[in-house]
């Protein structure tokens, strides 16, 4: 296998495997995971420290998950908790028995990993938005004790359903006690610890700043990162070792400084070594390429995001990865895979890490929407805040007969506009609709050219897509799952001269001539999928 200087494939965990019930878990534990995972693969393994300023590893400055707690109450409602009943005495027991065992799991993973040539960095979450009962365990004592420090003032109203009632639980990093805490709990990871950098992760959860400040609060995180990587360099000096400090940011550029993230001018000053980008629920929209363009004289290395709970099916996360690295991308970063099995991540890794392979494999490129600003809930809230609105949904109506609205997917894929260059077997034009009735037809145009009705399939009422399984970060190994989605479907086949490579355009309008009722047909997907010939 041919080795690069960078990881190929980031794999994060979110520390799934404290949360296991029984039997206790050890340091052997740790290493079966991880060698039988990660190792032999030019990939890097990056492991998530806490949540919600409560740690899950042997600090010695913040407050460990379970401090001062010899009961919890169950019933006190936490977003990540609540579906699993016992998980908060097992993340405790865990800890305290990693700890005495070995150090503690931060001491742990960094010692296997270095023992097995992987590449590992702790991630810090910057932020959370997670609903979370004021005195449950997992609330922490940072904000439970500093309420004056939160996006949302003492005794503020905010209407529920609005993105600043969302975030308001958060810290608010206009505040230097909130800069100065997190610069210490982010250096404490790589000062105390063998690792080979750090990772801030601003998606986990968005929103740093009130909404109407983020913007111009920008120079306050450049601050905060300028410190982080001035400390690195340092520490870095004293190991004899090159840190690298690693964020991942919001979907765009222009939507990171909105959020008060100058992402171009880290690239630019050179205070930032890798950037993941995206959230990874609208990868397809997500312009990786404008990322790669900004890094251009200097050394920063750009990957972009899969998120399991959005893309699952290895047709989409072939074609992600395909477009990624075409684009000048150095690789992939895979969020909430962790409980897949060896064999998933051995498959996966030597598929979305090739060109040359993947451009020889079955692919399905999507375009999903973003989501309403209002009503949001939870943490929904906080990934529309920081998403730009995409193409879709989009609404045809039904008394409407002038040029329909028009889609553009980028298609990668090679030649496809030179028959005799292409392996392209087989094509399709997949839309996943609401309200569409039983006579409709959507008519369709793709580069200009009509596709004919009677070549249609339409499904009513629900579709089959592969997803996340349920509970999946409580499951080991698990598997990718079908799951029913409601709505209604349009398959149309596609002649393979139709398709360009780069941008295509599909011109929609709907016909109803047999119905008279006015709601439109709402367009939530579209899917192009392309079979290549073996």
């Amino acid at each position: 296998m041919k080795n690069t200087k960078h990881p190929q494939m980031i794999f994060t965990d979110d520390a799934w495997l404290l949360s296991r019930s029984a039997p206790v878990v050890t340091y052997k534990d740790f290493e079966e995971y991880i060698v039988s995972n990660f190792a032999g693969k030019n990939g890097a393994f990056w492991w998530s420290v806490g949540d919600h300023e409560v740690w899950h590893y042997e600090t010695e400055i913040g407050e460990r998950f379970g401090d001062d707690y010899d009961m919890f109450d169950e019933k006190l409602p936490s977003f990540v908790h609540h579906g699993t009943p016992g998980v908060c005495d097992a993340i405790k027991r865990n800890l305290t028995s990693l700890i005495k065992e070995c150090g503690g799991p931060l001491t742990a993973i960094s010692k296997i990993c270095k023992e097995n040539n992987i590449p590992f960095f702790p991630r810090v979450r910057m932020n959370s938005h997670y609903p979370i009962d004021i005195d449950h365990v997992a609330y922490g004592n940072f904000r439970r004790n500093h309420p004056e420090l939160l996006i949302g003032r003492p005794g503020e109203e905010i209407v529920e359903g609005t993105i600043e009632y969302g975030i308001r639980t958060g810290k608010d990093f206009a505040y230097p006690e909130v800069r100065s805490y997190m610069i210490d709990m982010i250096t404490e990871t790589f000062q105390k610890f063998d690792v080979d950098g750090v990772e801030l992760d601003f998606c986990r959860h968005p929103a740093m700043f009130r909404t109407e400040e983020a913007y111009s609060n920008r120079y306050l995180m450049t601050e905060l990162i300028r410190e982080v990587k001035s400390r690195l360099i340092q520490t870095g000096k004293e190991k004899n070792r090159d840190l690298k400090l690693a964020v991942r940011v919001p979907p765009t550029l222009d939507d990171s400084e909105r959020l008060g993230l100058d992402v171009r001018r880290w690239i630019k000053e050179e205070l930032v070594d890798i950037v993941i980008a995206g959230i990874g629920f609208i990868p397809f929209d997500t312009p990786v390429e404008e990322f790669v363009k900004a890094t251009k004289g200097t050394n920063c290395l750009i990957y972009g995001c899969i998120e399991m709970t959005r893309q699952a099916d290895p047709l989409t996360l072939r074609a992600l990865a395909y477009r990624w690295l075409n684009a000048g991308a150095a690789g992939v970063y895979l969020y909430n895979f962790y409980t897949m099995s060896p064999e998933w991540n051995d498959k996966t890794f030597n598929e979305l890490t090739n060109l040359e392979v993947l451009s020889k494999l079955d692919k399905r490129y999507e375009l999903a929407p973003t989501g309403p600003l209002v009503p949001c809930g939870s943490i929904g809230c906080a990934f529309r805040y920081a998403s730009p609105q995409t193409q879709l949904p989009i609404n045809l109506h039904p008394e409407y007969v002038e040029i329909g609205p028009e889609l553009n997917i980028d298609i990668s894929d090679q030649h496809l506009d030179t028959p005799s260059k292409t392996n392209l077997k087989e094509a399709s034009l997949t839309l996943r609709l609401e309200n569409l009735k039983k006579d409709d037809q959507i008519l369709v145009k793709i580069n200009g050219e009509t596709l004919e009705q009677k070549t249609a399939i339409t499904t009513f009422g629900s579709y089959e897509r592969l997803g996340s399984a349920g509970l999946f970060w409580m499951s080991y190994p698990t598997e990718i799952d079908t799951v029913v989605v409601v709505g209604d479907s349009i398959h149309f086949p596609i002649k393979e001269t139709l398709l360009k490579t780069g941008n295509n355009k599909i011109e929609l309008n709907l016909n109803r001539t047999k119905n008279t009722d006015k709601k439109p047909v709402t367009v939530v997907g579209s899917e192009i999928s392309l079979k290549f010939k073996t």
